[in-house]
This record gives structure tokens, C-alpha cells and sequence, in this order.
């Protein structure tokens, strides 16, 4: 079978978390969302026999990765990664074949639209893409996981804006220009890893609901490589605020608790609805 985009849909709903997003799926027969979001999928509803759909929790055991399709081989790469927040299990009559679709939720509203994608220190970033260790030093400086006061001298310190971390505008030109180049460089793999994962429970749809004021909710459902292609347009730039743009993507200090000196990436899934 196939897999094709067959466009944005957008309908109102009543479905607002997970669990709903679960059931309608399951009751597919008379939900007319669920029927909209598999015929996106490419399936046709009259030929299926069964639907299973479960949520995937945020931490997962050796037991429950395995009953999701996940080997004890790709355990750990596809817990690191894992991207998917439902599970659809779909049985097939004509080929008695289950197909596993997974899916990433994201609800928004238009008065708060950006939404952490993920978030790790920036070491851990470090082992996952492969950036030198100035570039490491100069983002951890940049969260905080180094204070400026260990790198800098009194004067430079009498310059900066908070004495807890750098901002990107006062880190040194040269340091700023490679990561900028390293995010350039890696566009795709960096937004693909934020959004899509790796693994057994990586991404493959990408579902955004969106409150309305009404209390109505509107949803579109992408491929998601439509939906990475998407964030990676645009060039990597440093925001006024002092962060980098990274296509459609945000990358910032996560501040705050818990860890206050992790990076955070963002978007904002309503874009998904101008396209």
C-alpha cells in the first residue's frame, strides 16, 4: 500500500486529548474524523477488519516497548528517540496484515501556539550530532551548564546582560558563525531528529488540534516528512532576543525548572494550518 499526503483536512471536533484521539480511531466505523485521518493515511475504511490504537506513555519498560513492536536490540535508541504519542494498529482484510501507524499529537491554541519539541543538555545534543567541543563550549555557555564567569574576564563580564549565561549576541563572532554553520549544515537532520525521532516509535504522522474560542477544536494531519520539510524552510539565523532560528524552529535556554541549562526547541504547530 501506498502512503500518499492527500491534503489538509480541517473539521471541528470533540476530541482534546490522547485518550479521545484513541477512541475516535478505534471507532472508526462511525467517527467521521477517524475515517477523514485514515483515508490521509491511505487506507480505505470498508477494507479494514480492526482497528487497535493505544497511547504511548512517556517512559516505557523493556515489557511495554516490546508489546509496541520495539527489539530488545533498538531498546534504548528508540526510548532516546521516541516521538510517536499514539500507536494505530490497523488489520487489513484482504491481506490479514496489520499495519502500525504512529502519530505525533500536538494540541495549540492561538492565544499560546509554540510548543516544546524537545529538550536535552547540550553534551547529550553533542553525542547525537557530532558538533566540536567549541561549539559545545559556546552553547553551554549559552544555556548556563557554563557560567560565563569561568570563560570570560571582568571586563567582558561587565558587558553581558545576565551573569548566569551568554546570550547569543555576546557570544564572539567567530564561535557564533560555527554553530550558526553547524545548524545550516544539518538543517534537516536536526529538525528531522526534534520532530520525526529515530526508532521503533518515531513519528510518521504529525496531528495538530487547535482550540478555537468556541470550545471547538479544528485538527489537520500531515506526512511527516511533509511536516519537516516544512520547519527546515528558512535559513539559521539569531533572533533579536538573542536565540536561533533554525528554519521554523526556535532554539533557546530552557530556563526554568527543571533543568534550568538544558537547550529547548520549539515550534509552532498552527503554522501547519497556513500551508
Amino acid at each position: 500500500m501506498n502512503k500518499q499526503e492527500i491534503g489538509s483536512i480541517t473539521a471541528k471536533g470533540g476530541f482534546a486529548n490522547e485518550a479521545d484521539i484513541c477512541n475516535k480511531f478505534i471507532n472508526y466505523k462511525n467517527d467521521t474524523e477517524a475515517k477523514s485521518w485514515l483515508k490521509i493515511m491511505g487506507y480505505e475504511a470498508e477494507k479494514i477488519q480492526q482497528i487497535h490504537a493505544v497511547q504511548i506513555p512517556v517512559r516505557i519498560n523493556l515489557k511495554k516497548a516490546i508489546s509496541l513492536g520495539v527489539s530488545k536490540e533498538k531498546y534504548d535508541e528508540t526510548i532516546k528517540f521516541k516521538k510517536a504519542d499514539i500507536q494505530v494498529r490497523v488489520e487489513i482484510v484482504i491481506d490479514d496484515i496489520v499495519h502500525i501507524e504512529n502519530i505525533s499529537l500536538k494540541k495549540a491554541n492561538k492565544s499560546a501556539g509554540f510548543n516544546q519539541v524537545d529538550k536535552r543538555p547540550v553534551l547529550t545534543y553533542q553525542k547525537i550530532w557530532g558538533f566540536d567541543g567549541d561549539v559545545a563550549k559556546w552553547l553551554r555557555l549559552f544555556t548556563g551548564d557554563i557560567l560565563p564567569e569561568e570563560v570570560l574576564s571582568n571586563k567582558e563580564l561587565a558587558n553581558i546582560k545576565d551573569k548566569r549565561r551568554l546570550f547569543l549576541t555576546e557570544i564572539p563572532q567567530k564561535y557564533l558563525q560555527d554553530i550558526i554553520d553547524f545548524f545550516s549544515n544539518n538543517i534537516v537532520l536536526v529538525i528531522s531528529d526534534i520532530l520525526r525521532g529515530r526508532g521503533s516509535l518515531s513519528a510518521e504522522w504529525f496531528l495538530v488540534t487547535r482550540k478555537n474560542k468556541d470550545n471547538s477544536l479544528d485538527w489537520i494531519l500531515k506526512d511527516i516528512n511533509s511536516v519537516v520539510n516544512f520547519y527546515a524552510k528558512g535559513g539559521v539565523s539569531v533572533t533579536p532576543r538573542g536565540s536561533l532560528k533554525i528554519g521554523r524552529v526556535t532554539m533557546q535556554r530552557k530556563g526554568g525548572t527543571p533543568d534550568p541549562t538544558s537547550l529547548q526547541f520549539k515550534i509552532n504547530p498552527l503554522d501547519l494550518f497556513g500551508i
